[in-house]
């Protein structure tokens, strides 16, 4: 493992942080798309089925399936786990737990599956980027991730960054 020599006093232990995202700041336009769409099925189910509370549940899958645009996500990194908090829905992982760290362009994906496959969409935490805090959570999650006893940095593809050569044939 590279790094494995290093002790706590050599690298600055980063702190906790806590930070908020909302996708609806960045692109606010799409917002009133979102309510028309809501009373749209609101009013199909009360007007088409002649049911109103068709038209509640339709209105409530609508806003619901589209709570982390307009509502926004809270998220933290310290130095047992990440979370993330999207209304009443709540993900926390223990370091422990990840297997790999996955980033992207919008934020870091934490996966408790040792192998990119099907499942990767359904398993793990992802935290998005806030608007100038990308190298300060990138910094403590690799940072408080280092702890885990294995190279857990991987591409989108599963493949495993800066490996140490125990892959044969490439």
């Amino acid at each position: 493992m590279l790094g494995a020599e290093e002790t706590p006093g050599d690298q600055e232990m980063p702190e906790a942080i806590r930070w908020r995202v909302r996708l609806s700041d960045k692109a606010p336009m799409k917002m009133p798309v979102i309510v028309v769409v809501a009373l749209l099925a609101f009013a199909l189910g009360v007007f088409l089925f002649k049911n109103p509370l068709l038209g509640i549940i339709g209105f409530a899958m609508m806003f619901g399936s589209t709570a982390e645009f307009w509502l926004g996500s809270s998220f933290s990194v310290d130095d047992k786990r990440a979370t993330a908090r999207t209304g009443f829905s709540y993900s926390a992982m223990e370091w422990n737990e990840v297997k790999r760290i996955i980033p992207d362009a919008g934020g870091i994906k934490l996966s408790p599956l040792e192998q990119a496959g099907p499942m990767d969409a359904f398993r793990g935490i992802y935290l998005r980027f806030g608007k100038d805090n990308r190298e300060r959570i990138e910094r403590s999650v690799l940072t408080f991730g280092k702890h885990i006893e294995r190279n857990v940095v991987s591409g989108p593809d599963g493949r495993r960054d800066g490996s140490t050569g125990s892959e044969s044939g490439r």
